[in-house]
Formats: C-alpha cells, structure tokens, sequence
C-alpha cells in the first residue's frame, strides 16, 4: 500500500509540473500569437470578434494589384469574389458588385492614381457603390520564401474601407494604420515537385487565395480563434 501512494504521489507531482510548464509557456505563446495544442486545450476553441463593423451598403470589394504582384490576373477576381459571397452568405452585407467590375472601371480610368482615395471614390461611384473594400497584395508567394520557416506559401495583403459618399477612410484609423491593415495568410506547405508543373501551381494558388479571402472576411465577422481543420498552427493576427 505506501508503494502505491507513492506512485500515486510521483504521478501527481509529475502532472503538475507539466500543467505549470504549459501555464508558464502560454504568456509568451499569446504574445506571439501563436496557438498551439496545449494553449488550445486550456483555453478552448473561444471566438474572436470583428474588427470592424461593415456598414450594411452596396459594396465592391478591389483588388488594387497595381504592382502585379498576383501571378495571375483571374486571382484577383477569385479574392475580391469569394469575400463577397462569404460576407453576403454570413447577412453582413446585402448588395455587392463584382470584383471584375472594379477592376474594369480602374483599366478604362487608367488605373489608380497618386490620389489613391479619389481614385477609389471614382470606382465606387462609377459603380453606385457607397462602400469600396480595397485589397492591395504586397506579397504572393507559393514557394513559401516569405514564410517564417521558409516552407509554407504565403500571401501578404493590406485592407481598406473607404466610405464613398463620406469621402473618407473608415478602416483602419489612417493616423493609426496608414499603410491599411496587413492580412497574412498561409496554407500548408506544398509539395516541391508539384510546383514544378503549371496544373500544381496553379492548384497551389487557387488554395492560397481561397484561405487569404477567408481571412480578410473574417475582419468583418465573429468567428473561430482557430480552424482545426487546417492545422494547431498559427493564426497571425
């Protein structure tokens, strides 16, 4: 019997060790936004809220690829789309127009000027848009270079809103944010051969854009800390 209790006891002890372990790492582990397994198991799947509350007006969500940074033109169609329909599906917004649209206006204006609100006030209005949602791409990258750890492909976007009939920012704060607010999404890693062929690396681009526009969406609306249908990993934030 006391062989027992001191099995008991070592178990124990050696429990809590592990739990104040896991207790002490999550500061560090929260300041970095990083979710892992352990964090996930203490504090539970939880939700996070919107960042900013979209305005119930017609919208067009613009993709402002200026710098071509897409590797294909259509991708900027498939991001700005899928963000409707996401926001439309989940009643954030009502009537939005098709990012194609946007994309045409801005072509047979010339494109987007220095004056970069003005231009996008032109587009809005020349669409009977009171709500433009600017994405501009900064990085694209499927290789996965742009990763942290050099593996995973990876997409870097900055967000606007621009109230059209206002004439101003509404998100982020300029004076706070005045680049916008930069989205980092990353999808697992791919395979290296596959990226060799134009079918894989094209399926690799469609998967980037497709977890970039969720993200983006998600500014918008309540959603899930964490999506463990894609991995423990992180959530950049």
């Amino acid at each position: 019997m006391p062989q027992t209790h001191h099995y008991l006891r070592a178990r124990s002890l050696a429990a809590l060790a592990l739990a104040g372990g896991m207790l002490v790492a999550l500061p560090c582990m929260q300041s970095c936004n990083i979710v892992t397994p352990a964090a996930y198991v203490l504090e539970g799947p939880g939700m996070i809220d919107a960042e900013y509350i979209l305005l119930d007006r017609k919208t067009v969500v613009f993709v402002d690829d200026p710098r071509n940074i897409l590797p294909r033109t259509s991708l900027r169609t498939t991001i700005g789309d899928l963000i409707s329909f996401d926001l439309m599906e989940r009643k954030i917004l009502t009537s939005t127009v098709a990012t194609r649209d946007a994309i045409g206006v801005s072509r047979a204006s010339g494109g987007v000027s220095a004056d970069r609100l003005k231009s996008l006030e032109a587009i809005g209005r020349a669409l009977d848009c009171a709500q433009v949602i600017q994405i501009q791409p900064t990085v694209f990258d499927v290789a996965g270079r742009s990763d942290t750890n050099g593996i995973r492909p990876t997409a870097i976007v900055r967000v606007k809103v621009i109230d059209v009939e206002a004439r101003v920012r509404l998100y982020p704060v300029a004076e706070v944010l005045p680049e916008g607010r930069e989205i980092i999404a990353s999808i697992r890693e791919s395979d290296p051969d596959s990226l060799r062929t134009r079918g894989g690396r094209a399926q690799a681009e469609e998967a980037l854009a497709k977890v970039l526009a969720r993200e983006i969406a998600e500014l918008f609306y309540k959603h899930d800390r964490i999506d463990l249908g894609e991995n423990l990993g992180t959530r950049k934030q």
